[in-house]
């Protein structure tokens, strides 16, 4: 963030968006004018040295005359091999000049750099604190040609001098803004565990925590699945909002392909690569590149002795080395995020298991049916459903004729095999999502056909209706090749039913009633021979 475009002449670096940056950027601003009149330039630049990353960071501007270019300049994350003169000047803790016109100043700044910014003459003064040196004072002229002389350079050391004091707060003032930022995101991805069970929602806090309290571009994190030996994509944060990826979110990646990913995983300890690492694994700059990312900090995600995945976090703008504090938050971060994947994990489990409970409860374990409970359960809801709005709803009873013989013949294991199949006709006859099969006890079934009155199958082959549903099934358990061993004593390799139908509010008033009528009409169609359809008639 920087200070207001409607100042012409000067412009600065605002860290944090609070009267305290602000206040700063102002003093900085004011200073830099002050020294420019003093000195009798027509430009003055105050950078911050930032020697972890070995890197200038322009921090404040006055000008003459402001170009947006001057604006620009302000804020970015310059390295310092690519600018000669500060380097110089942080190497040799002393004063250096260049002027245009002279042919040795390659050395210095470069013809082609101070031609490009319109310097005729420029003087660079290290600012110095507690023996150390924090920033770099530089004053350009650019209306005449000009020579700095000794008294020049005796003032612009001392100019050099204040701006180290003005240097230094600013400094104390990022650092406890920086750990307010650290703490601000070890309470926020806290929060976020306590208020919701939602995984994505605690992994987009931790995402955005993580990239805001270092400072950077993006953040991501990963959920390792140990069997296959691979991570999935879940969460990513990014400043820019219209970034795109041409991988979607949920991408499983191998984690051979990945050697940064892969050392995070095996050695359980944080990892951090640059692009100008001079051993930097070819695997690992292909994805830096890919994911337009310049340097990268992974931290494991680990539960106990367990490794869950990886919090990522990403510099684009600037080769960047990340240091203890920063691994550390993040380290603390991942720890909150992998609680989260975990409890997940265990949430899904528990659900898992409870859905498994809640279907063991209302299932047969044989056929794969609804159970005899679930069937009574159902029917009386339909039955008050069906009364309520006046709609038709109709039970159908099925009886496997001669099933005994199966088990005396070919025992007991062929005839679960026999009812298997016959639940898997049942399924594949009635409508799903809205018929109940169900096995209703030994070898009879049951179906519920809500909103399905008593068709005749001879209107419509394919129709519905409950009698015609009644023979679609008959007819499929008779022509199906049943599972048994070759023929004993006579038994045909196949088997037939005996179907009773039953409709409310047409023959009975209630569900047990209509479970009652049905199975009248079931053993009406045992007595008529077997393998037959039966409609429930009064009387």
């Amino acid at each position: 963030m920087t200070t207001p475009d409607d100042d012409i002449h000067s412009h600065a670096l605002v860290d944090e968006d609070d009267s305290d940056s602000r206040l700063l950027a102002d003093t900085l601003k004011a200073l830099t004018q002050q020294i420019a009149r003093a000195v009798h330039c027509s430009e003055c630049c105050i950078y911050e040295y930032l020697p972890k990353r070995r890197a200038v960071r322009a921090q404040a501007i006055w000008s003459h005359e402001l170009t947006e270019r001057d604006r620009a300049w302000v804020g970015r994350l310059k390295d310092l091999a690519a600018i000669p003169s500060l380097a110089w000047v942080v190497t040799l803790r002393t004063v250096l000049t260049a002027y245009a016109e002279d042919e040795d100043v390659t050395d210095v700044a470069g013809p082609e750099t101070m031609a490009y910014w319109g310097e005729l003459a420029a003087i660079w003064a290290p600012i110095v604190a507690d023996d150390q040196v924090i920033g770099i004072l530089e004053l350009t002229e650019k209306l005449a040609p000009r020579r700095f002389d000794e008294a020049d350079r005796l003032q612009v050391r001392q100019m050099a001098d204040l701006a180290a004091l003005a240097l230094r707060n600013a400094r104390d003032s990022r650092a406890v803004a920086a750990r307010n930022r650290q703490l601000t995101a070890l309470i926020g991805s806290a929060r976020a565990m306590a208020s919701t069970l939602d995984l994505d929602e605690v992994l987009d806090v931790v995402c955005l925590q993580a990239a805001r309290a270092l400072g950077a571009q993006s953040s991501y994190i990963y959920q390792y699945d140990r069997e296959d030996d691979t991570i999935v994509w879940l969460a990513h944060y990014q400043r820019d909002p219209s970034h795109t990826f041409e991988e979607p979110m949920g991408t499983v990646y191998v984690l051979a392909d990945l050697p940064q990913h892969h050392t995070v995983i095996r050695s359980r300890r944080p990892v951090q690569v640059s692009l100008d690492d001079p051993d930097i694994d070819p695997l690992d700059r292909e994805a830096l590149l890919d994911w337009q990312e310049l340097s990268s900090l992974m931290v494991p995600l680990i539960v106990g002795q367990d490794v869950v995945g990886i919090l990522e976090v990403s510099e684009s703008e600037h080769l960047r080395r990340f240091t203890k504090e920063e691994t550390a938050l993040c380290t603390a971060l991942g720890e909150q995020a992998a609680a989260a994947i975990r409890n997940a994990q265990m949430y899904g489990q528990l659900q898992e298991q409870k859905k498994t409970i809640e279907r063991q409860a209302t299932t047969d374990g044989l056929t794969g049916l609804y159970n005899h409970r679930h069937f009574f359960e159902r029917l009386r809801a339909e039955a008050v459903r069906a009364r309520r709005y006046g709609f038709a709803l109709s039970v159908i009873m099925l009886d496997l004729d001669d099933f005994k013989l199966v088990n005396d013949l070919h025992g007991h294991p062929a005839g679960d095999r026999v009812l298997s199949t016959v639940g898997d006709i049942l399924r594949a006859q009635v409508r799903e999502d809205v018929d109940v099969p169900a096995r209703y006890g030994g070898e009879e079934f049951a179906v519920i056909l809500p909103h399905t009155g008593p068709l005749d199958a001879g209107l419509a082959e394919t129709a519905n209706g409950a009698r015609a549903t009644a023979e679609r099934i008959r007819r499929a358990v008779a022509e199906v090749e049943l599972p048994l061993p070759a023929t004993v004593g006579g038994l045909p390799a196949h088997i037939t039913a005996s179907v009773g139908v039953a409709t409310l509010p047409a023959q009975a008033i209630d569900a047990d009633d209509l479970v009652n009528q049905a199975d009248r009409a079931l053993y009406r169609a045992k007595q008529r021979g077997k393998d037959r359809v039966e409609v429930y008639v009064s009387g």
